[in-house]
C-alpha cells in the first residue's frame, strides 16, 4: 500500500470512530454548556429575607420605580409595564444606550414561610427582556444578565435595615 493510502485509510477510520462514538454517547462531548452569564442570571433569580412579609413588600414598593401594571398583595404578585430599555436601568459598564427596539419587564413574586424557626419571605424577581425588529415579527426573547435582579435585591434588603433603624429609634 502506497503511503497516502494508508494516510486516508486512518483518516477515514478515525472520522467513523467519532461519528460511531457521538451516536452511541450522544455527543456529550459537544453539548454546549450554560455560560457565566446564563449561569449568573440563575443564581440571580430569588432570595429569602428575614422580615414579615408585608414589610417586604413596602420595601420592594419603595424600591421598584417603573409604572406598574398589576399587583396583588394577597397572591404576592408585582408586575411592572413594559419599559423601554432606554428608560430602563444600565449597567454601570454600558458607554451607550441600549436600541429602542429592546423592552423589558419586572415580575416579583413573593411568598411568606418560616426559615429556621423565624418568620421569612422569599421573593423571585423575573426580567423579560424582548427585541422588538419591527412592526410584523413576533418579540425575540433573551436572556438577563441578572444585575438589575441582585440590585433590587440589595436595594429591599436596605430598606428593609432602614425600616427596622427607624422602628427601633422610635421605641
Amino acid at each position: 500500500m502506497s503511503h497516502t493510502v494508508r494516510f486516508l485509510s486512518k483518516k477515514v477510520l478515525l472520522v467513523s470512530v467519532i461519528i460511531t462514538g457521538c451516536t452511541l454517547l450522544g455527543c456529550s462531548l459537544f453539548d454546549k454548556k450554560p455560560s457565566a452569564h446564563a449561569q449568573m442570571s440563575q443564581i440571580n433569580k430569588q432570595r429569602v429575607f428575614f422580615a414579615g412579609y408585608d414589610n417586604v413588600w413596602r420595601a420592594a414598593h419603595a424600591v421598584i420605580k417603573y409604572p406598574i401594571a398589576q399587583e396583588n398583595q394577597d397572591t404576592g404578585i408585582i408586575e411592572t409595564e413594559y419599559i423601554k430599555g432606554i428608560d430602563g436601568w444600565l449597567p454601570p459598564n454600558v458607554d451607550r444606550a441600549p436600541s429602542s427596539g429592546i423592552r423589558y419587564k419586572l415580575i416579583l413574586n413573593f411568598a411568606k414561610g418560616k426559615t429556621e424557626g423565624r418568620e421569612s419571605t422569599r421573593v423571585s424577581i423575573e426580567k423579560k427582556t424582548e427585541i422588538l425588529r419591527d412592526f410584523f415579527s413576533e418579540p425575540e426573547t433573551i436572556d438577563t444578565d441578572g444585575l438589575e435582579e441582585k440590585i433590587i435585591f440589595y436595594r429591599i434588603e436596605r430598606e428593609l435595615i432602614i425600616q427596622d433603624a427607624l422602628k427601633r429609634a422610635a421605641n
